[in-house]
């Protein structure tokens, strides 16, 4: 992605520009989320491990300066320089040519960048023995794979409607994400945490070393999955004046 996009930027193309703004916007907002559950989550992994204060307290700066740079410098920086009005016309001068990337709303376009994501994230647990947490239980093998086919498929059907900004696209990702969220919820206080782990294929010497960490539990799963959707759901009902009706929309009345 930076490849293609530092070529992009390079020769001044417009799509670069509308895409690095979309990905910033929604890398900043994802990262302000993170900062905060990986100050907690860091602090109490440390504080598990017994190191001395002066060591624990040197170590957690440092790496909390790196992700500060990490989750809020970066897309800061890539917010200010792609929407910069110089740098707009720069780009609009180099390439005149209307680009995909602007027959639809920015806001839309964010939620195409975060569908990508996801379905680019999804993949990740092909090599995870298809790990898939269902509505209070784990599917893997040959399950989980149907499953993550399905969403796959979703993401990029969605990814579709949501560009064309069709009414049912945005219907069907308000459904994922609650669909989503529930299942994580309804799973995670039902399934205990290091038999998530063993199905995802952890050794048993990672096994171990999660099990260290005596203050993780499935429910911290739980509360990352509401923590994250609840400005998903406020995000989606922000642009929801942004999709039209299709003809299947309007035939249902």
């Amino acid at each position: 992605w930076l490849i293609w996009m530092a070529i992009g930027t390079i020769r001044a193309r417009r799509w670069t520009r509308v895409l690095m703004l979309a990905a910033s916007w929604l890398m900043l907002a994802v990262g302000i989320l993170a900062m905060g559950m990986m100050v907690f989550i860091l602090s109490k992994s440390y504080a598990s491990l017994g190191l001395p204060n002066e060591i624990a307290k040197g170590i957690l700066i440092g790496t909390y300066i790196t992700l500060a740079v990490i989750y809020l410098l970066f897309p800061a920086v890539g917010i200010l320089f792609y929407g910069n009005r110089n740098v707009r016309a720069t780009v609009e001068h180099h390439d005149p040519g209307p680009s995909w990337t602007e027959h639809c709303p920015l806001p839309v376009l964010i939620l195409v960048v975060i569908l990508a994501m996801v379905f680019a994230s999804s993949m990740m647990m092909a090599f995870m023995n298809f790990a898939i947490p269902v509505f209070g239980t784990i599917l893997t093998g040959w399950k989980g794979a149907v499953v993550l086919l399905g969403v796959l498929g979703s993401c990029i059907a969605l990814g579709v409607g949501v560009y064309r900004q069709r009414s049912a696209a945005w219907w069907g990702v308000l459904a994922g994400l609650f669909l989503s969220t529930a299942s994580q919820l309804v799973t995670f206080s039902r399934v205990d945490l290091m038999e998530f782990y063993e199905a995802m294929g952890y050794s048993d010497q990672m096994l171990q070393q999660m099990q260290s960490m005596n203050w993780m539990d499935s429910s911290m799963f739980g509360v990352i999955a509401a923590v994250y959707a609840v400005p998903g759901f406020i995000y989606l009902l922000l642009i929801k004046r942004y999709f039209k009706k299709s003809t299947w929309d309007e035939d249902d009345g």
